[in-house]
Order: C-alpha cells, then structure tokens, then sequence
C-alpha cells in the first residue's frame, strides 16, 4: 500500500481494452495511461464502471490492476476497482490483488438487492475492517438502487480506513459542507461530469469520470484553465467533452465508447460482450465531433 495525497484536479476511470476472447490487451492500456499522465491527471481509477469492472473476467481482474500499477510506476494515485453483492465476495477480489502497491480500493453499495441504511452501514463497516487498502465508497445509485446518504457518510465518520467517497450528488456534498464534515484525510470526488464548471467554482477541487480516457486534449486544457481560474475557458472545454458524450449516447455507450478510444489510437473492445455494435452513421457523427473539439 502506498497511500499517496489525492491532489486536486482530474482522476480519470480508465477503459479497460479487452481483446475477442476478454484478454487486457495491454499495450493500448499502457497508451491510455501514458496519455492521461501526459494530460495532467492527479490519479486514476482502474476497474470503474467505464472499465468494466461488473463484467471483467475474473482470471483477467489481477492481471489488468497489475498492468496498471506497472504502468503508472507509483507517478500517481491507483485506486482499484472491487464492486460486488456482499463483502465475502468483495473480499475475493482483493485478496486476488496480493500485495499490490496501490492506494485504495474503491466499492460501490452491494447492488443485487436494494439495501436500507444500517445495512449499508453495515457493509462498508465491515469492508473497512477486512482491507488492507484504504476505502473510497462508490456512490452509484441508477445501479445499486441504493443512494449514499449524509446519514451513511456520519455514521462511517469515525472509521480511520474509510478514505473518501465518489458521488454525482451535488445536494449530498451542499449537506457536507453544511453541517462541517471535513477530514483532512477524507477525500471527495466528484462525477457529475455535467456540473464540473460549477463544482470547480464552488470549490470541489477533485472530478473523477471515464469521459477524460477519450478527451485528453480537452481534459488537459479545462484543468489548467482550472488552476488559473478561468471558469469561462473551463467552461468552454467542459462543453467539448460534453459534446462527445453526448454524441456516444445516441448509440450504445460503451460500444460507442469503444470507437472513440480507437480514434484516439488506444484500440480494443472497450464494452462487455454482449453490447451490439455502434453503427457506421454514428462513427461518423463520433469521428466528426472529436475532430471538432481537436482530440484528433
């Protein structure tokens, strides 16, 4: 375990490429590292949901956190992906880990069945006393059905392994503020990708999303305007990202997501193996707007 200080600025969640039979191919990985490093990225995030961490092989699973922990070489944060539906099964994944030097392990809530709050308690109480890594908590919930309240977040307060927390929820992190919860080694990131301009200004130094993968260009020039404080510029870059994002939606994402990390020349199958295939009229819309917004 390294443990290094989660800085402000971007954390990108990597797409993890797979190959026909589910195999890392490792060498557009390595790419993709290497340019989010070059981009200016503060940590990354191996095994997110953008990196099919609910449908990787688990044969496949130690080997891509070991590529990425070889490949960043201790230049950055690694969190780790270890989603799962108990803490047992948690646990499985990071034990398949070994001794790996990464800096946390980052869980959602249990997401096969809806659990109410001292259940979710419950879980991340007992995940913080079987890891051996830091714990960041996952607030996702379109799919554990399960949202992270400031409730959870008070009652996990004392606990020293319980690092920090990924939410989208703009009202969760106002209910922090609010009643004053700061832990200067808690950390919080934040994924609502649409409000990064505004949660920049506001003071929420730390944004963590997959978009960043297939927007290094961008990525780079919104978080430096970011440190000058040039919400304007920020704003104006944010809106690129937004743009591509957008486009990929209007097919699936993550096969749409799959073409725009092979423009960006970081090839594979970035999606699971049953999502169907993007259509050619929406490569076409996807390679015009990353030549538009200059990441080709």
């Amino acid at each position: 375990m390294i443990n290094q200080k989660m800085e402000d600025g971007f954390y990108p969640a990597l797409g993890t490429p797979t190959d026909a039979g589910g195999n890392l191919v490792a060498e557009s990985y390595r790419k993709q590292i290497e340019g989010m490093i070059n981009s200016g990225a503060k940590g990354i995030l191996c095994m997110g949901s953008m990196g099919k961490m609910a449908s990787i092989g688990n044969r496949e699973y130690p080997k891509v956190a070991a590529h990425c922990v070889e490949a960043v070489q201790q230049r950055l944060p690694v969190m780790v992906g270890v989603m799962d539906c108990s803490v047992s099964r948690v646990k499985d994944r990071i034990e398949s880990l070994g001794n790996m030097e990464i800096d946390g392990i980052v869980a959602t809530v249990p997401y096969y069945y809806k659990l109410n709050t001292p259940e979710i308690i419950r879980f991340f109480d007992l995940l913080s006393k079987a890891s051996k890594y830091p714990v960041y908590i996952y607030d996702l919930p379109p799919v554990t059905q399960s949202p992270v309240t400031f409730g959870v977040l008070e009652a996990l307060a004392g606990i020293p392994n319980i690092k920090g927390i990924k939410t989208a929820n703009l009202a969760l992190i106002q209910e922090m503020e609010r009643n004053n919860y700061r832990r200067d080694d808690f950390s919080l990131f934040y994924s609502g990708l649409d409000l990064f301009d505004v949660a920049i200004q506001s003071g929420i130094g730390k944004n963590l999303d997959g978009m960043f993968t297939c927007t290094p260009v961008n990525s780079k020039r919104l978080y430096e305007n970011a440190e000058k404080k040039n919400i304007d510029a920020c704003s104006k870059y944010l809106n690129n990202i937004l743009l591509l994002r957008n486009t990929l939606l209007k097919g699936n994402i993550f096969s749409a997501y799959s073409y725009a990390m092979e423009l960006t020349g970081c090839p594979g199958n970035y999606q699971t193996d049953y999502d169907t295939a993007v259509s050619e009229e929406l490569k076409s819309g996807i390679y015009d707007v990353m030549k538009v917004i200059g990441e080709i």
